[in-house]
């Protein structure tokens, strides 16, 4: 393999990978290697703060002696990864269509391969550091000596990686291979998509299903046995379990990097090219349909819109899944929460913390931040057509409205069921759910038009511009923080001043309804106006 060339290659696939940063770095002077430096510590940038979000809520507990726990975590982290590189793979290797810019080069198709692969690692790792963290917290608190926990750490995190890389590598490319998907990809990877969300939301499910059970220091959660040899080769190395799980996942991992060899680097070039002619005669072949009237054709163009699988993998991805993982890790590790007892003075909190669920799902990987660069080329053509653009955008705003509230109040749903409150607690925080979704909808779709982009290749840039997937992390911890005192004060308020409930409740609604009037009313002023 030329390491020259898999450098060269890589360092494409990174100014790839984040335009927005690219863009940036250019304005400053910086091109060739250094642009390269400086794109490869923004990586490394993002991966320690990362390590420094998650590892302050891991570090909290002492994982040697809750096993359940540790599975806990370790599945969570693992589905988190699967989802992360099946998107990964197929935006990389599919979505971009750069295929034919490579033919004419001689590039091998290992090192094809291998520098979109670890561009997909450099998008997953951040997802799955935990993983790490998890590994070599344990084995610390176990006493295990340091620098071997962490070489341990190291080691299992990797072979991890590496079995979740090559498995869904596989899985892609194998679907790929079918007939079926190139005659219907998008299905396809809908069906895929649907199945890793019953996969993921399931598992997650089944994870916070069981009573926690005590273990006379702290309260643990019931043990996911097919991951408890991975407890054991951090709390007892030396085990016979440990030695025989060492063995088994090295033994997993050369067979799964030995079958991607043979399946899918060998035919790397003609599978690609296989599957990209399938997509241009798909597309050709497409035909508008008959509309009755401009509403009707222009919903129908927006619904168009949204059938690209990639969008839907990434929009799950980070949109839905990972507020999930906040909350079921923040919300649900200890005992079970049972709210049932609350009465109606808590209607305002609950309306309050529907809000806080809105500013924590509702960010720059929405489907509301993202709808109006979706069309490309095509916003500048219709802006020069009759079609009124205040007409035009109220609809777009309207469908991803819509699709986000519903993301929204189905994660309320489950917050909701889970700790057990009343019914009309529940509309409260429906409600409250409801208007901030809409408000903060309205942030990130007017962000979307002014940071509008016509000519990206796969929706990853879209979600990177700006500040990139630490912005999108750091904004949700942001979120909970102000969430958790606005909360946690009003909640103190309400407990400490109950017979005045009713009052505090109004004088919450007005405050609340005085902030929403500033915020339409800076909206309507700054952006809707120029189109009216």
């Amino acid at each position: 393999m030329n390491k020259r060339q898999l450098k060269a290659l890589l360092a494409v696939n990174l100014r790839l990978v984040n335009p927005q940063i690219t863009d940036r770095l250019r304005k400053k002077g910086a091109s060739g290697k250094t642009l390269s430096r400086k794109l490869t510590h923004q990586f490394y940038l993002n991966t320690i703060l990362f390590l420094g979000i998650y590892g302050l809520s891991i570090a909290m507990f002492n994982l040697s002696k809750m096993p359940g726990m540790f599975t806990f975590y370790l599945g969570l982290f693992i589905l988190l990864g699967v989802s992360q590189s099946i998107s990964g793979i197929y935006n990389v290797f599919f979505s971009g269509n750069d295929l034919v810019d490579y033919l004419p080069l001689p590039f091998r198709n290992q090192e094809i391969f291998i520098s979109k692969l670890l561009v997909v690692v450099f998008n997953s790792i951040p997802f799955t550091t935990p993983l790490f963290l998890i590994f070599m917290f344990t084995a610390i608190r176990a006493h295990v000596f340091v620098l071997l926990a962490i070489l341990m750490a190291m080691l299992m995190y990797v072979f991890l990686l590496g079995i979740i890389l090559a498995a869904c590598s596989l899985l892609v490319f194998g679907l790929t291979k079918l007939k079926f998907f190139q005659a219907h990809q998008k299905m396809v990877m809908n069906l895929l998509l649907g199945l890793n969300m019953t996969l993921i939301i399931g598992g997650l499910y089944l994870i916070n299903r069981s009573s926690a059970n005590d273990t006379g220091t702290s309260m643990d959660r019931a043990v996911i046995k097919p991951l408890f040899p991975f407890f054991k080769v951090f709390t007892t190395p030396t085990s016979p379990v440990s030695l025989m799980t060492w063995a088994g996942t090295i033994a997993l991992l050369l067979v799964l990097l030995t079958l991607t060899w043979r399946l899918v680097l060998t035919h790397l070039v003609e599978q690609l090219t296989q599957v990209n002619n399938a997509l241009v005669s798909t597309h050709t072949t497409h035909r508008a349909g008959h509309h009755r009237n401009l509403n009707q054709g222009l919903r129908a163009y927006q619904f168009q819109l949204l059938k690209e699988p990639n969008l839907i993998l990434q929009l799950f991805s980070n949109s839905v899944l990972l507020p999930l993982v906040f909350v079921m890790t923040f919300l649900f590790s200890g005992s079970t929460t049972n709210l049932s007892h609350l009465s109606l003075n808590w209607l305002g909190v609950l309306f309050v913390g529907g809000l806080a669920v809105a500013a924590f799902t509702v960010n720059q990987a929405s489907l509301v931040a993202n709808l109006i660069s979706l069309d490309k080329l095509n916003f500048e053509f219709i802006k020069a057509t009759p079609i009124p653009m205040s007409q035009y955008l109220h609809q777009k705003f309207q469908l991803g409205y819509w699709l986000q509230v519903l993301i929204n109040v189905m994660l309320a749903l489950i917050v909701a069921i889970v700790v057990r409150l009343p019914f009309a607690l529940d509309l409260a925080l429906m409600l409250g759910v409801a208007w901030g979704t809409y408000l903060f909808s309205q942030h990130y779709f007017i962000r979307d038009y002014h940071l509008r982009s016509t000519n990206w290749t796969n929706v990853t840039q879209l979600f990177n511009r700006g500040s990139g997937n630490v912005g999108l992390v750091l904004n949700m911890m942001v979120s909970v923080i102000i969430s958790a005192v606005i909360l946690i004060t009003y909640s103190l308020i309400i407990t400490a001043f109950a017979s005045m409930a009713l009052a505090l409740n109004i004088l919450a609604f007005v405050i609340v309804g005085l902030i929403s009037g500033g915020l339409l009313w800076h909206y309507h002023q700054s952006f809707w106006q120029q189109f009216s």
